[in-house]
């Protein structure tokens, strides 16, 4: 089985962007802490198109993913993220090949050190 990925692009109002950021990490913090099957989950910000923002997350498999986004705590704080935005394309990607050149970093983030406790991956 193909490792699954979900992928969002949002696009922000003008002026939101600190709530957005905000809100996504709040909503990411909380898949985390609440979804069995969660990995990693990074949130881009395009340089050209500063209102545009990207984000990409692992997961163990497809129905951790189902599992997460059926949970009402889900919804909410979707619906929370949507009064920042003006647009969003969610989308579930499978992965299909992978290169590094070496260690994607020297120290993982907090919120991957969150998740790799939580999951016993120390």
């Amino acid at each position: 089985m193909a490792q699954p990925y979900t992928y969002c692009v949002w696009i922000v109002k003008p002026g939101r962007e600190d709530d957005f950021i905000a809100g996504w990490r709040e909503l990411a913090e909380w898949t985390a802490a609440t979804s069995p099957g969660a990995r990693i989950c990074r949130l881009l910000q395009d340089e050209d198109q500063p209102l545009r923002f990207m984000s990409i997350g692992s997961w163990e498999d497809k129905d951790a993913i189902a599992s997460s986004r059926s949970q009402l705590g889900f919804q909410e704080r979707i619906a929370k993220l949507r009064e920042t935005l003006e647009t969003f394309t969610p989308a579930n990607l499978d992965l299909r090949a992978e290169v590094a050149a070496g260690p994607l970093s020297a120290k993982p983030s907090p919120w991957v050190d969150h998740v790799e406790r939580r999951h016993g991956r120390t």
